[in-house]
């Protein structure tokens, strides 16, 4: 891998001939430019330039809604057209009247959504609505720009405007400026990042380059070594995929620390991911980040469709399966050890079954999925599990002959297939007939217990062989006492606290602001735990308690055959993954 450092506002990325594209053509023409007035970032100037429809009219979507969020159109200024007659179609979009085929001119400026930087905490999840800053910006671009019609298969290039003195800005609708094919699809589905002390790193993978793009001051880590990081992990799941290298974009943008607590997240988008994380986040969280959100370029993307509506309805097999895979690429490759790993799957177990939406069927996590982050990733961890179950069943079902690795792969196969005929069959039913194709049992049963029903996934005590043992035990329920969720949503100042709890039996009360857990483990309620507290008159105190609840618990955790040494341990790691 080789390590490269450039200006991402080299000349080769700056359009600077302030002209209108032709539009003489199908294609749709974008152009981006930073606003700096009086030495200060204001907005993000976007134009569009297309030809209308053949019938004299065509609907401008403009930002809506993306990732649980809504009314993107919020954040645009100036709305302007030339070529044709707009009129309001609601709030979301613009009819425009014209004459057949007219060159149209599409221009505004979007603003920031956020008055401070954004802060761990303080957002509904990753801050996905446009982050414009006085000295950077980040926007996603689904944020950002407006569309004409609906198809994602519109062809469509970008670039950038004149940039302000000093500039830098990166995105992965760059690589239209080296040639790449763009659709409309492309251009809501990417991510830019500037600054004037924007840094890119370029590494190597197979041949080809990716660049990895960073704003802000890191404390944790060394840029460098993120961009190994990402080059390791891209490489390890085209590995698994045996998948030629394309050419891939990372972003990461800064957020406010908060003390106490470390936040990490992003999103995967076609060629991209974009990724936040507080300025004082560790790189070893990021190593599961970076594996999801890439994993997602093939699952569920080159594995078949999903569900149009509800799209939630169907993340217990795209996002369940991702981490699956994701999971199992970071141990086979060595990202991971196996202790890693397995520590990783019990956390996992252990929020699982301490779970308070546990048991709730699908159609109620379609409902809450934006509302509740315990909904949120119940899907996620229900599909691994039941992954790693159809895995196991494969697996004896062959006699060790195939697993789920050969069902993903051939399905990627299949489902190009059925694409070039016109076909889009759901990624989850095409995995169900590839699976019971390859010898495994049908997978009805388990969907309408587990998925639809909400019954608990059990893992067999031998599903790692010799080299763990998968155990299932009883103990106290868990619970820290206060409502954690509302207490993060309030800056970390305890609220919903219950007055029969022992958290309150140890003098905590309502309105007490947290420093952070000074030790404890979240979901395990035989461990005491212990809640450092800072006082209006800034004393700090630490309250001890055990994070008990009336009734048991009943769930599984995963447990490394004491004594390998470290061969025994390599042949376990490949063992584990699938390797």
């Amino acid at each position: 891998m080789q390590l490269k450092l450039f200006a991402a506002a080299a000349a080769s990325l700056v359009l600077t001939a302030a002209g209108q594209a032709p539009a003489t053509d199908q294609t749709v023409h974008y152009f981006a430019r930073p606003v700096v007035e009086d030495g200060k970032l204001t907005s993000i100037a976007v134009e569009l330039n297309f030809r209308g429809d053949a019938d004299g009219e065509t609907r401008l979507d403009l930002p809506s809604r993306w990732a649980g969020e809504t009314e993107y159109y919020r954040h645009l200024r100036e709305l302007a057209v030339d070529g044709a007659q707009a009129r309001e179609d609601g709030p979301e979009a613009r009819i425009l009247t014209h004459a057949p085929g007219a060159e149209i001119t599409v221009r505004y400026r979007v603003v920031t959504a956020y008055d401070v930087d954004p802060k761990v905490g303080e957002t509904n999840g990753n801050p996905y609505r446009p982050i414009i800053r006085p000295g950077w910006f980040s926007v996603i671009g689904y944020g950002l720009f407006a569309s004409p019609g609906d198809n994602p298969s519109r062809p469509a290039d970008f670039r950038w405007r004149e940039l302000p003195a000093g500039w830098k800005v990166a995105s992965d609708l760059d690589h239209s400026e080296w040639g790449a094919s763009l659709f409309l699809g492309d251009i809501q589905s990417s991510v830019m990042l500037g600054a004037p002390d924007l840094r890119t790193y370029v590494r190597s993978v197979k041949g080809v380059d990716i660049r990895v793009a960073v704003i802000g001051e890191w404390t944790a880590f060394k840029e460098a070594e993120m961009a190994d990081l990402a080059a390791r992990v891209l490489e390890a799941q085209l590995d698994y995929w045996k998948a030629p290298a394309q050419t891939f974009f990372v972003s990461l943008t800064p957020m406010r620390p908060q003390e106490g607590s470390i936040s990490i997240g992003g999103t995967g988008l076609d060629d991209a991911f974009a990724l936040y994380a507080g300025t004082d986040s560790p790189l070893d969280p990021m190593r599961y980040l970076l594996a999801h959100e890439h994993m997602h370029t093939w699952s569920p993307r080159q594995l078949g469709a999903m569900p149009a509506d509800p799209e939630a309805s169907g993340y217990w097999f795209s996002e369940g399966l991702t981490d699956f895979l994701t999971h199992r690429t970071l141990l086979r490759s060595g990202i991971w050890s196996p202790e890693e790993f397995v520590d990783a799957l019990n956390a996992d177990l252990n929020a699982y079954w301490t779970s308070p939406s546990r048991s709730a069927p699908n159609g109620a996590i379609v409902e809450g999925f934006w509302r509740s982050q315990d909904m949120q990733k119940l899907p996620y961890r229900r599909g691994m599990l039941l992954a790693l179950k159809w895995d196991y069943q494969l697996r004896r079902a062959t006699r060790g002959r195939l697993d789920l690795d050969d069902v993903l792969t051939r399905q990627v196969v299949r489902a190009a297939e059925l694409r070039r005929r016109g076909e889009s069959p759901l990624a989850a039913d095409l995995f169900a007939a590839m699976y019971r194709q390859a010898g495994g049992p049908n997978l009805a049963e388990d969907y309408a217990l587990a998925v639809q029903g909400g019954q608990p996934v059990l893992l067999p005590e031998d599903l790692f062989g010799t080299c763990a043992r998968v155990e299932t035990i009883t103990r106290p329920r868990f619970h820290r006492g206060w409502d954690a969720q509302a207490t993060t949503a309030n800056g970390n100042v305890l609220t919903g606290l219950r007055e029969d709890s022992p958290a309150y039996r140890s003098g905590l009360r309502n309105g007490m602001q947290i420093v952070k857990r000074e030790f404890g483990e979240v979901g395990n309620s035989q461990v005491e735990y212990g809640l450092r507290i800072k006082a209006p008159d800034g004393t700090e105190t630490v309250y001890r308690f055990m994070p008990v609840a009336p009734g048991i618990d009943h769930f599984q955790r995963v447990v490394l055959t004491p004594g390998l040494d470290d061969a025994a341990k390599a042949r376990c790691a490949k063992t584990m993954s699938g390797g």
